[in-house]
């Protein structure tokens, strides 16, 4: 009886452990359909997938198509440009040969120009073998106005000079130079109201220019043309420092570099084709001489005096440095020499005849004139350059009263008549 209790027990949870297990295949079998399912979505994805992998395969070959006819295009063009470059530059070679050909029948024919110009005026006599002189002093009516010929004899001339309200005759201090084959007149006697104004030598007048300049020029102030002719650097207005600088070249003014030092009545000349100021009345310009380069000023061997109110003048390779007075032990005494500034030493290359202060210096070839300002007995020298020294220098006229920074230029001895 125990024993088929204990059968019928064991039947019993043989059962259970089957209705169990029946549970876990069922729920097994749900398992392996959802990962049959799963897995049929998997495949339909990865059909999918692969269906744009397909897609994309086809785009990049496309696309490397593309590429490689871009490379060739570009290769082509390359090798275009490169052809089109090499042409460019063997006409830009013949251009230039052509260019230089041409400059050069124009230099010569300048030349010609310039023989059969002279040949032409010489003929008639009408070289600029003489010297206009022009000036004033202060007053509105005294000036001063001739032309010095060749013999030293003396030519009046009528220039007519325009009316001022300045209380000095604006000639009076002024500075002039010569741009593009004419004179232009800088500052205003000696009122700094007027210093800033330009006017120009029209023939036989002067008429004044709208264009003014940025800094008041006249006691103090110098002038020199360019090597060029095409331009004039003004320097040294009169203001507490004596070193702004500004340009004109016959219709605007630009501002330029000043100097180091200060180079009041000084002097500007061109040395080398480059502007060189000598000196100062001021103590911080004593000696001091620099140069211009067109960018910046450069401090050169100092002159050997405190030299100021002298004139000066550019000669080949060389800077003639005239008369003046310098400062000595709080002295003045003035001078008769005159300096050659070569190879960045001065000498004394030759002696005046008279003191000179404030006087105006030119050059006709080999011929120097020096006319006088403000020294008695306001002499007109003419110098005689031969290349290293003044070889002789005499006195050709006196003027009637004194000057400062008379203005001349050559011109034919028929000039305004």
């Amino acid at each position: 009886m125990n024993r088929l209790q204990t059968e019928n027990a064991n039947l019993i949870a043989a059962n259970e452990e089957l209705k169990t297990s029946k549970t876990d295949t069922e729920e097994v079998q749900t398992a392996l359909a959802e990962i049959k399912e799963d897995l049929d979505e998997t495949k339909m994805e990865k059909s999918e997938i692969q269906e744009y992998l397909d897609i994309e395969r086809v785009k990049n070959s496309d696309l490397q198509s593309e590429i490689e006819n871009c490379r060739n295009e570009i290769q082509e063009e390359k090798e275009q440009c490169l052809q089109t470059t090499q042409a460019l530059t063997i006409d830009l070679e013949r251009t230039e040969d052509e260019k230089e050909a041409i400059e050069t029948r124009m230099s010569n024919n300048e030349r010609d120009l310039e023989k059969l110009k002279f040949e032409n005026e010489k003929c008639f006599g009408r070289e600029k073998n003489s010297l206009m002189v022009l000036s004033g002093y202060k007053s509105q009516t005294e000036f001063l106005s001739y032309v010095l010929k060749p013999d030293g004899s003396e030519s009046p001339r009528t220039i007519k000079i325009p009316s001022s309200k300045n209380g000095d005759h604006y000639l009076f201090a002024s500075i002039s130079a010569l741009i593009r084959g004419k004179i232009y007149i800088f500052g205003e006697g000696s009122n700094i109201d007027y210093g800033l104004r330009i006017r120009m030598i029209s023939w036989c007048g002067i008429k004044e220019l709208d264009v003014k300049l940025n800094n008041n020029y006249y006691f103090g102030s110098s002038v020199v043309t360019a090597a060029d002719q095409q331009s004039a650097l003004i320097c040294f207005p009169d203001d507490e420092n004596f070193k702004k600088c500004e340009e004109f070249d016959g219709s605007a003014v630009s501002i330029k570099p000043a100097t180091k030092y200060s180079h009041r009545d000084s002097c500007l000349a061109l040395y080398k084709n480059q502007p060189v100021a000598v000196s100062s009345e001021l103590s911080d310009g004593y000696k001091k001489v620099e140069k211009f380069d067109g960018a910046s000023w450069t401090e050169m061997e100092d002159f050997p005096k405190a030299i100021l109110v002298h004139s000066c003048i550019g000669v080949f390779d060389g800077y003639l440095l005239l008369g003046g007075s310098y400062q000595e032990n709080n002295k003045y005494y003035s001078i008769k020499d005159v300096y050659l500034l070569r190879n960045s030493r001065w000498t004394v290359v030759g002696r005046l005849n008279e003191y000179h202060w404030y006087s105006s210096a030119t050059r006709i070839g080999n011929t120097i004139y020096l006319v006088s300002g403000k020294k008695e007995p306001f002499a007109v020298e003419k110098l005689e350059w031969d290349g290293e020294k003044i070889s002789s220098a005499k006195v050709v006229n006196n003027h009637s009263s004194k000057f400062y920074r008379p203005i001349i230029f050559p011109v034919d001895e028929f000039y305004c008549t």
